[in-house]
């Protein structure tokens, strides 16, 4: 049957949580559907559609990760950004090599991920998916941009014209969660949430980022949270995270009291300290 062959083909598809996040006020729990929809409407027939949804999830709230994952999204912890996308786009080239007729959709902003050059090695057909306003300046790459990327799609219209649209059965062979990093899988979504905040990750993580070539300490370290983050993106992920704000004002806290505490053991440094605010007004 012509259905039936259609449904072999595989369509693979990179959902960058970072820079695509589910709009304000849309359900989560329908991104999927709306996806296979639009992938549908381009192949012109339906076709098993697997979709990842990538990048440092371990600032995205555990209920959105949740309503993601057991709605057939696989989620990938891959905060690498370029890094990680080409060995995934790789380890996706072959699990069928000898098939041209892949189909796959990349949803991101990312200048590091929409790189056209990572697609070149492939023979994908191959769709592109940005926020509004934000148009990846590597798609202005020409003409090798134009070579790879058959069509761009905004991504808050692409979920609006398909709003309406039914999903396909969950495929329950595929993980429902991955730590890249770390090279594990988890079938339940609340253990993949608590191992992104072990001791266990956050070494592994220490292991792989970028350090200073002269003392060997990490390039981008948060000292308030003894966490290595691996590029400045990710670092400003850390720092406007609820955790990073959460420790940031208890150490201040913590700070303030032992300062007070210091004063009233030591009289003199307190009026040294008056003296000199009162010469500095």
């Amino acid at each position: 049957m012509a259905g039936d062959a259609a449904l072999q083909r595989r369509t693979g598809v990179w959902w960058d949580l970072n820079t695509c996040p589910v709009p304000d006020g849309f359900d989560p729990r329908r991104v999927r559907g709306c996806i296979e929809s639009a992938v549908h409407k381009q192949m012109g027939h339906r076709s098993k559609v697997v979709i990842y949804a990538m990048g440092n999830l371990e600032y995205i709230s555990s209920d959105l990760l949740e309503e993601i994952a057991y709605s057939g999204i696989v989620l990938v912890h891959a905060p690498c950004g370029g890094n990680d996308f080409r060995k995934l786009l790789g380890e996706w080239s072959q699990l069928n090599p000898s098939s041209p007729a892949y189909t796959v959709m990349l949803i991101s902003c990312n200048y590091t991920m929409v790189d056209p050059y990572l697609f070149r090695p492939t023979r994908f057909t191959a769709f592109c998916v940005y926020p509004k306003d934000s148009r990846p300046v590597t798609l202005d790459q020409q003409p090798v941009a134009q070579k790879v990327f058959v069509g761009e799609f905004v991504w808050e219209t692409l979920l609006n014209d398909n709003i309406t649209c039914e999903m396909m059965t969950v495929d329950e062979d595929e993980p429902l969660c991955i730590c890249d990093i770390c090279d594990d899988t988890f079938e339940i979504c609340a253990e993949f949430i608590t191992h992104l905040k072990s001791e266990e990750h956050i070494k592994e993580l220490s292991d792989i980022v970028p350090r200073d070539s002269w003392y060997g300490k990490p390039m981008h370290f948060c000292h308030v949270c003894n966490y290595p983050g691996y590029d400045e993106y990710n670092m400003l992920l850390h720092n406007q995270s609820e955790d990073h704000h959460r420790k940031k004002n208890l150490a201040e806290k913590m700070a303030q009291e032992e300062d007070c505490e210091s004063r009233k053991r030591n009289p003199q440094v307190d009026l040294f300290y008056e003296r000199n605010k009162k010469q500095s007004l």
